[in-house]
């Protein structure tokens, strides 16, 4: 027991040995009690095509198809026909005073905005949401849950940038044209609006 004393640190460092030894031939995982691997996830077919969801929650309002006109009424029987005198032209008036019709269209078509001014919107995801037929603030200020909800998957690697960035409340800003508001919130906007 003397020896014991003398040589305390001995002793330790051999029963730590020992218990090390045990442990290895004993206490460790044989190969075939491993249990084998879980076989890795299957490979998309073509490797930059996004994973489509199988169902859509909601289409957004843009993309909802406008109500069909009311089909008009049949048409009342035709009276008989009574010989008419054609109405006399009229006579022709000078070319200067006849006024020009407006060539616009009837619907002014929504003006294109820069999207990239929205901060989180680069030239690869400006140009991804003009392909989905989005181009102007207007049109993602009025975006709701629902219409996030359905354009987000079709985003790509963009997914979840729409409310991460608040590129809706951003596009409220500059809809409105409030460029203090927007700069105030969001930073300096880097263009002119």
């Amino acid at each position: 027991m003397a020896w014991l004393q003398e040589n305390m640190i001995i002793a330790v460092v051999g029963l730590v040995v020992a218990v090390v030894l045990l442990w290895w031939l004993f206490g460790r995982n044989r190969p075939e009690e491993i249990a084998p691997s879980a076989p890795p996830p299957a490979e998309p077919k073509k490797p930059l095509e996004a994973v489509k969801p199988a169902i859509v929650a909601a289409e957004p309002a843009r993309f909802k198809p406008k109500d069909p006109a009311p089909a008009p009424a049949a048409p009342p029987p035709a009276p008989a026909p009574v010989a008419e005198t054609p109405p006399p032209p009229a006579p022709a008036a000078p070319a200067a005073e006849i006024p020009e019709e407006p060539t616009a269209p009837a619907e002014p078509a929504a003006k294109a905005d820069n999207l990239q001014l929205l901060k989180g919107i680069g030239p690869k995801l400006a140009s991804l949401l003009n392909g989905l037929g989005v181009t102007s603030f207007r049109q993602i200020a009025d975006w709701t849950e629902a219409d996030i909800a359905a354009i987000d998957p079709q985003l790509g690697a963009f997914q979840g940038r729409i409310v991460r960035d608040n590129i809706v409340d951003q596009a409220r800003y500059l809809a409105r044209g409030d460029k203090a508001g927007f700069e105030a919130k969001y930073g300096a906007l880097g263009g002119e609006l």
